[in-house]
């Protein structure tokens, strides 16, 4: 735990729950959200007052969009980064993750007209279930040609834990 006196703020860990649209709420305080799924909470400490880091433990981007599009706003956000899509991996791209993408970029839109969107390509484990990795880079191709978007980690700084 870093001391209150060296400025270092972390992420906010959301609970983990099965009712994700219900007991989920996200309320914005900085110009720059980042939100996204459990991948987040292990972002290092980070000095940056502008910014705010919300975790939700199992989100994807249909949580995102219900999030967003109830989001309490204390400081209108100038920038959003969704950072969910690992939580797609299942799914078939075209039919479920890429409507629910469009569904979030909708929803930061309508709720924040003046923020500008990003979306991470995402990194994954090349070990991953071959139909998994199918499924994330048909994905990361919608992100890549439709959205505003931040590129994916280079190999040799990506690493996975155990879980891939």
């Amino acid at each position: 735990m870093e001391p209150p006196s060296s400025g270092r703020r972390r992420a906010t860990r959301h609970i983990s729950t099965l009712r994700k649209m219900k007991d989920w709420h996200v309320t914005v305080r900085n110009k720059i959200l980042i939100v996204g799924d459990s991948n987040v909470c292990r972002f290092p400490p980070f000095l940056d007052q502008h910014l705010q880091v919300d975790s939700y433990p199992g989100a994807n981007f249909r949580h995102a969009a219900a999030l967003l599009s109830r989001a309490i706003a204390i400081t209108p956000p100038e920038m959003i980064v969704l950072a969910f899509g690992l939580n797609h991996r299942s799914q078939r791209a075209h039919q479920t993750s890429v409507k629910q993408l469009q569904a979030a970029l909708r929803a930061a839109k309508l709720r924040f007209p003046h923020a500008r969107v990003l979306v991470p390509a995402i990194n994954f484990s090349p070990a991953l279930p071959q139909q998994e990795k199918f499924s994330l880079l048909a994905l990361n191709r919608h992100i890549q040609e439709h959205c505003d978007f931040i590129p994916p980690l280079p190999r040799e700084k990506f690493s996975t834990e155990t879980d891939q």
